[in-house]
């Protein structure tokens, strides 16, 4: 390109803009994706991992027997707080959209 503007003169140099738009007529404008701190992106890795975690490994001590079974039940309820957890990155990060919008 600078190839071309350098040897032709000032008043032959044509500018095209491209447009996207003409090159996938029936394509939608994708909307941005929001960004969210990476705190709330912390919270929300660690959630899914404690609930994965929680019930994967209450599941294989309740292989055991009866007493894995009694010990392997609390293991996997304690993905509940990690739902929890989830939820509170989810509300947290719905402010913080929030916020950023009405500013």
């Amino acid at each position: 390109m600078e190839a071309m503007t350098r040897d032709t003169p000032a008043d032959q140099v044509i500018e095209v803009e491209e447009d996207d738009d003409e090159a996938y007529p029936g394509a939608e404008k994708a909307e941005p994706v929001p960004q969210v701190s990476s705190y709330i992106a912390i919270i929300r890795i660690i959630a899914v991992l404690g609930m994965g975690l929680c019930i994967s490994f209450g599941l294989f001590i309740m292989l055991i027997g009866l007493k894995g079974v009694i010990i392997g039940i609390p293991i996997i309820l304690l993905a509940i707080p990690c739902y929890y957890g989830m939820q509170l990155a989810e509300r947290l990060a719905a402010r913080e959209e929030k916020a950023r919008s009405e500013a």
